[in-house]
């Protein structure tokens, strides 16, 4: 993951077409050409800096700032001799020739790349620090950190006294590598030769730092950037706060915005805010990153997407599903500034459905849908029997619960055997049993496990609309399938026919209820059936002689 706080450094490469081979080129006026077109622009791009914490907020959903970057392998191996120890223990020199590294250049798969000097016409010794900064630029930009590196430590080695603008190269790609440790004393050997390195230098050290909870280190940096009269940014700022939340010193990211907002030289921005917001929201204080965001709203501020999220997802960690719904239908209404993207829906959702709130999380599927995003196939699953659950209580939410189950179905993704059954059970209780019988054959075919209560609420449901030759079909398939239809089913289907005075019928199915080990009564549904037939024939006896009731 890019680094949230990189600096406006060019590591990105520029455009070029993709060839290789050698480059042939006699004058010093290619050469200060290339000078111009590789180093690197002015620092302190305020886009740059926006776009690199987005990045990094967005890279799980919850406004987390922090990331790990493993460093590349090594592209070039120098294979030379190491520096004495007095010129830093960072140091791994070599005699790297410089031709090696406008070859990589020339043959590194990216998209695009930098024409360099023409070397092979060239002894090392006749390149000057000019010409070597101009290749370390082409190398940050083609991303070749590594190479860099390498090419930095052999400047020495060949007679090459590196510059301030060598030293900054060399920070910047360790940096990017994920060697914050290298980072700081390369920092640290370019002071102490008497070079000021840029605010943009000394950021990504911070940065880099604070990424790597190396957050002592960082302040050390940060010390040494106002002792040599460099003035942090609000970027350098951002890193700090970054890091003290990242490893739990709140107290202290807390106590620095403020100080912030205070100052006349720097102004938190609402990235500064939603660092040390997602800070309190990681460790369950959701009350006091409210309070955080109600105060960057106060400074003016426009809270991100990525400020409601991390204050979503602390509502939600905490249990507090019903707030973070309220929250997303204000992001919903307020005209929208911040209109919800898909991870808040998301965050929402989930959280609902896990806290059993099915009608918000009914009400959030919908506005998600006409925002014109799709939950995912768990969501989706977990909804559906949700509100297969609600039709016990409410037959009306029939028609929610096949429309979930629908577009779960149509999006590819198949249902788990317990979403059927309760679909099926939902359909019974509706009054769409052919419905639910077709979905039982439709679990029978794909070899799902039959519920016990799903067929039981079927069978119910076809001997109450007198279907007992149906309920006989879905008992015998239950059967098909190894399974021990339970006492229910059986009772259900036993009075329907003791009703219908179809008694072989009765036995049939009374005897593989016995085979089985399944407790009925035939005796109790016989004398049932009989009650219920003189009741009948009492009534039409007496419709017949008028007499009344």
């Amino acid at each position: 993951m890019a680094s949230p706080y990189h600096s406006s450094f060019p590591l990105s490469p520029p455009s070029s077409c993709h060839g290789g081979g050698v480059l042939h080129l006699a004058t010093r006026a290619a050469a200060s050409s290339l000078a111009c077109c590789c180093r690197a622009p002015a620092a302190g791009r305020d886009d740059d800096h926006d776009a690199g914490i987005l990045q990094a907020l967005a890279s799980n959903g919850n406004g987390s700032v922090h990331g790990g970057q493993l460093a590349p392998q090594q592209v070039i191996d120098p294979g030379g001799e190491e520096e004495e120890a007095g010129d830093g223990g960072w140091r791994r020199g070599s005699r790297l020739r410089a031709r090696d590294c406008a070859k990589r250049i020339m043959g590194l798969p990216v998209e695009e790349r930098v024409k360099v000097l023409d070397l092979l016409q060239r002894d090392d010794g006749a390149l000057t620090v000019s010409d070597y900064n101009d290749i370390l630029s082409a190398l940050a930009r083609a991303g070749d950190h590594d190479s860099a590196v390498a090419l930095f430590l052999a400047l020495r080695p060949n007679g090459v006294a590196p510059d301030a603008q060598s030293y900054g190269t060399a920070v910047q790609c360790l940096c990017r590598k994920g060697a914050p440790d290298e980072a700081k004393e390369a920092l640290d050997e370019m002071v102490a030769r008497g070079f000021r390195p840029t605010v943009a230098t000394f950021s990504a050290v911070v940065g880099c730092l604070c990424k790597r909870g190396r957050v002592t280190r960082a302040m050390e940096v940060f010390d040494t950037m106002r002792a040599v009269g460099c003035e942090p940014t609000i970027r350098t700022y951002n890193s700090l706060i970054g890091g003290l939340c990242y490893v739990g010193r709140l107290e202290e990211a807390l106590d620095l915005l403020n100080k912030l907002k205070e100052s006349p030289k720097q102004t938190p921005d609402i990235y500064t805010f939603t660092i040390v917001l997602d800070g309190f929201c990681k460790v369950g204080r959701t009350e006091e990153a409210t309070a955080i965001f109600q105060d960057a709203v106060r400074n003016g501020l426009s809270p991100t997407i990525f400020t409601y999220n991390a204050l979503l997802n602390g509502h939600c960690k905490e249990g507090n599903s019903l707030k973070a719904y309220s929250l997303l239908m204000e992001m919903c209404g307020n005209g929208g500034a911040c209109p919800p993207d898909k991870i808040s829906f998301s965050i929402v959702l989930q959280a609902l459905l896990r806290a059993g709130e099915t009608s918000a999380a009914w009400q959030t599927y919908k506005r998600m849908e006409r925002a014109g995003f799709e939950a995912d196939s768990r969501a989706l699953d977990t909804l559906a029997r949700g509100l297969c659950r609600q039709c016990a209580a409410d037959v009306a939410t029939l028609a929610d619960a096949q429309e979930v189950f629908g577009k779960l179905v149509a999006s590819g993704h198949e249902p788990v055997s317990y979403t059927y059954c309760l679909m099926a059970q939902a359909l019974a209780r509706g009054g769409e049993v052919d419905a639910a019988v077709s979905l039982l054959g439709e679990m029978a075919r794909r070899g799902y496990a039959l519920r016990k209560r799903a067929y039981t609420d079927v069978v119910r449901a076809l001997c109450d609309r007198g279907r007992a030759r149906d309920a006989l079909r879905v008992l015998a398939l239950v059967i098909a399938r190894d399974f021990v239809p339970g006492r229910n089913a059986f009772d259900a289907l036993l009075g329907e026919l003791a009703r219908q005075g179809r008694w072989p019928d009765a036995m049939a199915v009374y005897a593989a209820a016995v085979k089985r080990g399944v407790p009925v009564s035939l005796k109790r549904h016989s004398k049932e059936a009989f009650l219920m037939q003189e009741q009948t024939e009492t009534r039409e006896s007496s419709a017949r002689l008028n007499v009344p009731q």
